[in-house]
């Protein structure tokens, strides 16, 4: 009896041995793996994991590793098998979850997100798994905006947001979206928000003066901006946008001021130039006025509230086939500007064209009516 448990203890300690040994040899054969993978060496990396799946056909590490050997080597359906295949080894691990997601990231972006959402479930402190579900959102989020589709650049960034509901760049972009959207309560409750995550988060405060302007809110707009500039003083399109607001609370002198600033920070734009000729044809002073709308086509001879502006002159100076040749070029180049069809309207009346001028009158009609009390600033440059 005593020599038979001495048997079973002698066979028991070699058994674990053995196991020890195996556990050990595998983490060596991964490790191993792992570096050719660093070193792009896909060819000995292939084959330490191959042996090992030949031992253990559904070692999860194993198969992860290799499906990114079949990434690195562009056979991404090889490469989306072999992570399933992991997945389904009912191991939770988040690399391949992660690394089914960047496959999805370019075309698939929600299947994308929701990968990357197990993975955060399986590892919530996964740096790599939240860096990449921003970026995934982000970046499809853009290609649904420059494809027009808002309402696709929404769902990505909302799917997103229910992962990291407290990140405030993803708040942003969402806040952006629903601006472009026109849902100017919405990104103003995002951006708020991420202002509140994040204090002084300068993006976020250049949109949210952008979305209180849209608001017809000139007052919170302009402190939104002025605390932008506190950050970025040498940032020349938030001090025209400061000068675009001021004009909108009536501030004349402290817009043309905000413009002039604009236009020392960066001497060849163009638009503060356009904001001072405004100014000076608000104020009488016609031939100032000229001049900048002047050196203003000088530069972009499509500019649609410079053509206007120009017409509007000729207009008032009884030069009705001047301002004609000048508002037809704006109505052109601008036809969304309401102004410019109002203009071209009287000045077609002027000159007894009344079926066309009743035609622009109805246009000017429609765009008030659908643009009326908004005011929009450009974007934060990068």
């Amino acid at each position: 009896m005593i020599l038979r448990r001495v048997f079973v203890g002698v066979f028991s300690m070699f058994t674990l041995a053995a196991q020890a040994q195996t556990t050990h040899d595998r983490t060596d054969t991964l490790r191993r793996a792992a570096a050719y993978i660093q070193r792009g060496d896909l060819t000995s990396a292939e084959n330490e994991l191959q042996s090992l799946i030949k031992q253990t056909p559904d070692d999860p590490l194993a198969l992860n590793l290799l499906g990114v050997v079949r990434m690195r080597q562009q056979k991404l359906d090889e490469a989306e098998g072999l992570f399933h295949r992991a997945i389904q080894a009912g191991h939770k691990i988040a690399g391949p979850h992660i690394n089914l997601a960047v496959i999805y990231a370019s075309h698939r972006p929600l299947e994308a997100i929701a990968e990357l959402g197990e993975a955060l479930t399986i590892a919530p402190e996964d740096r790599q798994a939240a860096l990449l579900v921003k970026q995934v959102s982000k970046d499809a989020a853009l290609a649904a905006m420059k494809s027009g589709d808002k309402e696709k650049a929404l769902e990505v960034l909302t799917k997103a947001r229910s992962l990291l509901p407290q990140d405030p760049e993803l708040l942003y972009e969402t806040g952006l979206v629903a601006y472009e959207s026109a849902s100017y309560h919405e990104a103003d409750q995002l951006l708020t928000k991420a202002l509140q995550y994040q204090p002084g988060y300068p993006e976020a405060t250049y949109a949210l003066a952008r979305t209180y302007l849209a608001e017809s809110l000139a007052k919170p707009a302009e402190d939104q901006m002025r605390k932008y500039l506190s950050e970025r003083p040498m940032d020349a399109t938030a001090e025209y946008g400061l000068g675009y607001i001021l004009m909108a609370e009536q501030r004349l002198d402290e817009a043309q001021a905000a413009f002039q600033r604009s236009l020392a920070l960066q001497p060849d734009q163009t638009e503060s130039v356009f904001q001072l000729g405004e100014i000076a044809l608000e104020e009488g002073h016609n031939e100032l006025a000229q001049d900048n709308f002047t050196k203003v086509l000088s530069r972009d001879p499509h500019h649609g509230g410079a053509l206007t502006d120009v017409g509007v002159l000729a207009y008032r100076a009884g030069k009705y086939e001047e301002a004609k040749a000048d508002l037809e070029r704006a109505v052109a180049s601008a036809p969304e500007f309401q102004k410019a069809h109002y203009y071209y309207a009287l000045t077609l009346s002027r000159l007894g064209q009344k079926e066309q001028a009743e035609h622009e009158f109805t246009v000017a009609r429609s765009l008030q009516k659908e643009h009326g009390g908004e005011h929009h600033l450009p974007a934060a440059q990068p």
